[in-house]
Parts: C-alpha cells; structure tokens; sequence
C-alpha cells in the first residue's frame, strides 16, 4: 500500500476527462464518416437520377434532412446542354468545440463536387421505349 491514501481517486480523475475527450473526438469523427458518404451518396444520386429541372430545392431539402450533426453551408446546381454540375459544401460541428479550438480544430467539413453528362434526345426517347 502506498503511503497517502487516495491516490487512485486522484489518478482516475486525471485520466478519466482525457479518456471521455478522446471518445468524444472519435464518435464525431465516424458521424463526419458518415455524414461524408451521405452526402457523396445523394449528390450521386441526384445527378444521376433525376429528370427534373427543379431538383435543386428537393436535393438541399433532403441533405439538410439526413446530414446527422451538420448543415449545408452552400449549395449550387449548374446545367448546360451537355453537363450537370453540383456542388454541395456541408460544416460538421464538433461537440466539445470549445476544448477543441485549442488545438486548431473547429470544424469538419465536407466539399462534393460532381459533374454528369446528360443523356441525349436520342437516348432519353430509347429509355421511353424501353419502359412501355
């Protein structure tokens, strides 16, 4: 036995906050994962898939909607003939920030960009042909 009593008390509530901070840190970083692939995924999704010429608001609806613990900060859709182009930028806070701006870090962010050729006349009345 060691000569002072309470020596654990004081080691554990050292190490203990350290621990806490540090799973903080790494369960914001696996939801900046996943809001990452999220937004990959519906930018895919919407380039990809959609028809509309109004998708723009449909698309911003929807991120700002499963993003888990960020918003979009800017969003633009540009179309031309030939192309589509999206870009989305998203800021994931991090819980503890202010502990966190010590060491630099205040945000996660995430910058998606995208560009889709669009099918042709051609090819979108072949698709409609091939859906009756």
């Amino acid at each position: 036995m060691r000569e002072i009593d309470g020596y654990m008390t004081l080691e554990a509530s050292l190490i203990v906050p350290v621990i806490c901070f540090l799973l903080v840190l790494l369960f914001s970083f696996f939801f900046y994962i996943m809001d990452l692939g999220i937004v990959s995924g519906t930018v895919k999704e919407a380039g990809l898939y959609s028809e509309k010429q109004k998708y723009g608001t449909d698309l911003r609806r929807d991120l700002e909607r499963k993003i888990m613990m960020g918003r979009i900060s800017s969003f633009s859709v540009s179309e031309t003939k030939e192309k589509r182009k999206i870009k989305v930028q998203a800021e994931i806070g991090v819980p503890v920030a202010g502990s966190v701006e010590f060491f630099g870090l205040r945000l996660f962010k995430i910058t998606e960009q995208q560009e889709f050729m669009l099918p042709k006349e051609t090819e979108k009345i072949r698709r409609w042909s091939l859906i009756e």
